[in-house]
């Protein structure tokens, strides 16, 4: 591997790193929390206050909003491949690149509404439901997510139209056959033998 790509290797995981981080310190704090409200409402009837506004109005839009983030960066969200993989590969690059288009287009959106009801929030001190818990600042977090998503899935449908989506897609599928040809093998190999070596 050369040191260019070993670079572009390694921005890709700091980003991960930056966008995961948080959301797994966020996971760690809320399991914390709600398990020390639980004990102290069975053992000291004394729960922590606000504990629902803030797991349902703080920490659960967080650890979702960042994981919509990472799971882009992964290329991990639900693929249903059920028909573009018969088309040829020019027409699937084009639907690829057509369904990323969609998606920017919703996601920009979705950062501008988001951004919109962000500041509309601050104005007028929103709060978690009827309680005093300040909620309006993680309402920011939605347009930034949707706008690093909306230059994500702009990536995406470049990827797309170059070609690159199809060599992955080829690269995986070599490596699932790879794979199988060498399970067959050491299947094909009869158990009980000895190698040369060991009869020595």
């Amino acid at each position: 591997m050369s040191a260019s790509a070993r670079a572009s290797g390694a921005r890709p995981h700091r980003l991960r790193l930056l966008i995961e981080v948080p959301a797994v310190i966020v996971l760690f704090v809320m399991m914390i929390h709600v398990t020390a409200n639980a004990l102290l409402r069975a053992f000291a009837s004394s729960p922590i206050q606000n504990t629902l506004e803030i797991t349902q109005y703080i920490y659960l839009p967080i650890i979702a909003l960042l994981g919509f983030v990472a799971a882009q960066q992964r290329g991990e969200h639900i693929v249903a491949d059920l028909v573009t993989h018969y088309f040829p590969r020019q027409v699937r690059r084009g639907v690829l690149f057509a369904g990323y288009t969609v998606a920017l287009i919703v996601s920009a959106g979705f950062a501008w509404f988001g951004l919109e009801e962000a500041l509309h929030a601050r104005d007028i001190g929103q709060t978690a439901g009827v309680s005093t818990v300040v909620s309006w600042p993680v309402l920011f977090l939605v347009p930034v997510v949707f706008a690093v998503l909306t230059v994500q899935f702009g990536l995406a449908a470049v990827r797309a139209v170059r070609g690159a989506e199809d060599e992955d897609r080829d690269a995986t599928m070599a490596g699932d056959i790879d794979g199988e040809v060498r399970a067959g093998h050491s299947s094909a190999v009869p158990t009980g033998t000895t190698s040369d070596s060991e009869k020595k």
